[in-house]
Formats: structure tokens, C-alpha cells, sequence
């Protein structure tokens, strides 16, 4: 279910990032906003978990969880390549890349030490999915308010590549 949901959300939402872009909306809210949004709304998912009772809830918040926030991928790599140069975007992705798959590491020591901190492992993992939807609230939250490849191209004098990422004029 996680991965049809994200399956989904990959082939639905580049078409509609698309659409808003050719409708003259500006890249933040065509690419950056969804990315906000995603983690957002997959940040409430996760907060919800430990609260609702079935396996037909739990099976819709985890995939809203899990499975909502993996368009953020592709879509941001569309919009750093907005404001990287050209020569640069593959060391930029790679680091990219990697930087983002640094809370690996610490995820599953955190998540350890709040099981084995609390009082029972239901109050373990109730806390874990709360750590990780505040994590993932505050970021959403940031991307919202942060991305903004047009004025970022332009503050870094990429204009010429700011104004060609716009869609074409009719």
C-alpha cells in the first residue's frame, strides 16, 4: 500500500507540477510548495499513528506517512536544478544525496534509546513517531517558507538560467 500510494504520488504529481508551471506559476509554488506540503501533511500521518486504533487505519497512515513524502525526491532535484549551474548539478545532487541519507544513521539509535527509555515499548514507539513527525513537521514547515529557486537563481546571478526555467510566454 506504501509503495502503490508513492507510486501514485511519482506519477501524478510531476504532470500537475508541469501544468502550474505553464499556467505561469512561479516555481515555488509549482515544485517547492508541493514539497512542503508532502511532508507536511506525511508529518501529520506519522503523528496520528500511535493514536488510532484498526489495521485499515494504520495501514492509510503509514502509507500517508511513508509513502506521502517520496515525491519530495524528484521534485527536488528539479528544483535545485533550477538554481545550480549546469557544471555543478552532479556534485551538488551527490552531495544532496548524500547528506540526505545521513539521518539513517541516527534514526535507529534514537528510536532505540526512546524504547529503551520508556516506561513500556507502546510508550517506545508512541514517542518515536511523535521525534520523527516533529522532525518532519519542522522541515515541511521550512520548505515551505525556504524554497524559492527564482529568488535564489537570481541572489546567485543565475538570472539567465532563473528566466529560462521559466515555461514558454503564448
Amino acid at each position: 500500500m506504501i509503495s502503490g500510494f508513492s507510486l501514485i504520488l511519482l506519477l501524478s504529481v510531476p504532470p500537475l507540477v508541469n501544468r502550474l508551471r505553464r499556467r505561469g506559476r512561479s516555481a515555488r509554488w509549482s515544485s517547492g510548495a508541493p514539497q512542503g506540503i508532502s511532508v507536511t501533511v506525511a508529518a501529520l500521518g506519522m503523528a496520528a499513528f500511535p493514536f488510532v486504533d484498526g489495521r485499515g487505519a494504520h495501514l492509510v497512515l503509514l502509507a500517508v506517512a511513508f509513502g506521502g513524502y517520496a515525491i519530495v525526491f524528484p521534485l527536488h532535484y528539479m528544483t535545485a536544478s533550477s538554481v545550480v549551474p549546469p557544471i555543478q548539478r552532479g556534485a551538488v545532487f551527490g552531495i544532496v544525496a548524500a547528506t540526505g541519507t545521513l539521518p539513517g544513521l541516527a534514526a535507529p539509535y534514537l528510536t532505540g534509546h526512546l524504547l529503551d527509555s520508556a516506561a513500556s515499548p507502546g510508550a517506545g514507539y508512541t514517542h518515536a513517531y511523535l521525534v520523527s513527525a516533529a522532525v518532519m513537521l519542522v522541515c515541511g514547515l521550512i520548505a515551505l517558507v525556504a524554497i524559492r529557486p527564482e529568488r535564489d537563481a537570481r541572489r546567485l546571478g543565475l538570472t539567465a538560467q532563473a528566466d529560462a526555467s521559466k515555461p514558454p510566454a503564448r
